[in-house]
């Protein structure tokens, strides 16, 4: 059976959606008859010292403290690896599947340890957009130009170390079809390993059919969510106060946590209109969203919003903004968006627009019954349970043998790692996992683009090879014997030297190396220079990698 860990982190986003995430894929696991034994690593928890638990379903948790300030987070992560080690055998079948964007590190020494391994990641947040409110125009403007301010670096910084993130998994799920079309065209990942899937809830038993959209003297407005500056909670608060200024008699809920000082400000001659109920358990949220007239989300920055399903599990009319992966939850209802305008966004504007759209809605009893309607068969169709379980299942079944140890999108990143180490000649001896596995990745990929369009990517290589061959003729005549250590093994030198000489590349510095590594006493024979596979060749690579000599 294969294994399956969800990576899970002590953070303000395990709090809301991604632990509902997490929550949802634990009923996916229990709902079906999956070959798997779902098991999670906790990061990052306030205990002192790893532990194994079992929670209430009786699944195993390997718990690890937070990573302290008084050793490096590479330390960190290789004793979280030597700890799994315990528990993980090299060969074994396993999904280590990551919902945190920090990791980059670990899942790389992971895929290094574990051949028969798998990662995944599921695309929550991207940090970019709580920098710039989830501006699309303003990200791609920096990213396809020259960092001029800290600001743009950041993003910069970001968009890369995402990239870098997506190329090293082998699968990547996002929850709406705007990241997976961003991901796809300005993150450069390959299609094939893309997979959209919805987030989705089960409709709680509790649940009042929606009659909003009978009159009554006083309307009840909902937002749900984290009080920050990205979800737009200013200007909620704004609007609903040029609301009063027309006479429409309503009240403002705010269910979550956040700067409530900041925000208790903004209310100021409205105090008694508006409630902050701080965060409360489920099943008291469910009571807002019976008795609310319509919801309201202005978010700059959303992947597949929680609050938004749940309001339409509900049947509640809500209005939204079109950014990032909001627009599309609102296909059935576009009378309800609100507009951001990226290229020249006016606080002042965007605040009328919304009290505006609030209005209308709020008036018109027969657009709420209708929104109503539309809303709750966009859930049916594509935010249930039942259809995120599917496609999930779907992706867990689809092809689980291994045909590639990496990505093909990670690729380029080992080639970079072997220009710079050529580059820079750090002192290494003749191990695999040093000047001998460096020369063996390039001579696998310079063959692996033989029959390539990227005629350009080969001859670099092959330049970079000759450069390698040099630094080996170096190295093999300065050290002598003394480039051979301990941990030195025959088979990999001697399959890159026989098959340099077969194909006659560099043959005049190639022979001198080969008669050179023959006076140490080493065999070369020709007849197990076929016994390096490619897995052998890009794990000892990545492990070479993952040094950052």
């Amino acid at each position: 059976m294969t294994k399956y860990f969800l990576i899970n982190n002590r953070s303000i986003a395990a709090a809301y959606g991604i632990g509902t995430y997490v929550e949802q894929m634990i009923e996916i696991f229990r709902d079906n008859t999956l070959s798997y034994e779902l098991s999670f690593i906790d990061i990052n928890t306030d205990i002192n010292e790893f532990s194994v638990d079992k929670d209430q379903y009786g699944l195993l948790h390997y718990v690890f403290p937070s990573h302290k300030g008084s050793y490096h987070l590479s330390a960190y992560y290789r004793y979280i690896l030597y700890i799994l080690s315990l528990y993980i055998k090299d060969d074994e079948e396993v999904i280590f599947h990551f919902n945190y964007c920090q990791y980059i590190e670990l899942i790389s020494l992971i895929k290094a340890n574990y051949k028969n391994c798998r990662v995944y990641y599921t695309i929550h947040y991207l940090r970019w957009c709580f920098i710039l409110n989830g501006n699309l125009t303003h990200f791609r403007r920096i990213i396809n130009k020259v960092a001029e301010n800290e600001t743009e670096q950041i993003v910069r910084s970001e968009y890369e170390d995402c990239k870098h993130l997506l190329a090293l998994s082998d699968k990547v799920i996002v929850l709406s079809k705007f990241t997976y079309n961003l991901i796809l065209t300005d993150y450069k990942i390959s299609n094939g390993k893309i997979h959209l899937v919805y987030n989705g809830i089960k409709e709680s038993p509790s649940i009042v059919p929606y009659n909003g959209y009978t009159e009554c003297t006083t309307k009840d407005i909902l937002f749900v969510g984290r009080l920050d500056e990205v979800k737009g909670v200013e200007y909620l608060i704004k609007a609903f106060k040029i609301l009063l200024t027309h006479g429409v008699k309503a009240k403002l809920t705010l269910v979550g946590d956040g700067d409530f000082s900041r925000y208790l400000a903004l209310c100021d001659g409205v105090w008694d209109k508006v409630t902050f109920t701080g965060k409360i358990a489920k099943k008291d949220v469910e009571k807002f969203y019976n008795c609310a007239t319509i919801g309201v989300l202005p978010s700059f920055n959303e992947q597949c919003s929680y609050s938004a399903i749940e309001m339409m599990a509900h049947g509640l009319p809500f209005i939204a903004t079109d950014s990032t992966g909001l627009e599309e939850m609102m296909d059935f209802t576009p009378d309800c968006l609100v507009h951001i305008d990226e290229e020249n966004f006016q606080p002042n504007k965007f605040t009328y627009q919304l009290a505006e759209k609030m209005e209308l809605i709020l008036s018109n009893s027969v657009l709420r019954k209708q929104c109503s309607h539309q809303l709750y068969q966009l859930y049916r169709k594509r935010y249930t349970f039942n259809c995120m379980k599917d496609a999930m299942v779907n992706l867990l079944n689809h092809k689980r043998r291994i045909r590639n140890f990496l990505s093909q999108d990670f690729i380029p990143y080992l080639d970079n790692e072997a220009i710079r180490l050529i580059n820079c000649q750090p002192v290494l001896d003749l191990d695999n996992i040093g000047l001998t596995g460096i020369g063996c990745y390039l001579w696998w990929r310079i063959k692996t683009l033989k029959n390539s369009e990227d005629a350009a990517r080969r001859w670099q290589l092959q330049e970079y090879l000759i450069y390698y061959i040099d630094w080996l003729f170096d190295v093999v005549n300065s050290l002598g014997k003394e480039a051979i250590s301990t941990r030195f093994e025959e088979i990999p030198l001697n399959w890159l030297l026989n098959e340099l000489k077969t194909a006659g590349f560099y043959p005049t510095k190639v022979y001198k190396i080969y008669t050179q590594v023959l006076s140490f006493g080493i065999s070369l024979d020709d007849k197990i220079a076929k016994s390096l596979d490619e897995i052998d060749i890009l794990q000892t690579m990545l492990k070479i990698y993952n040094l950052q000599l």
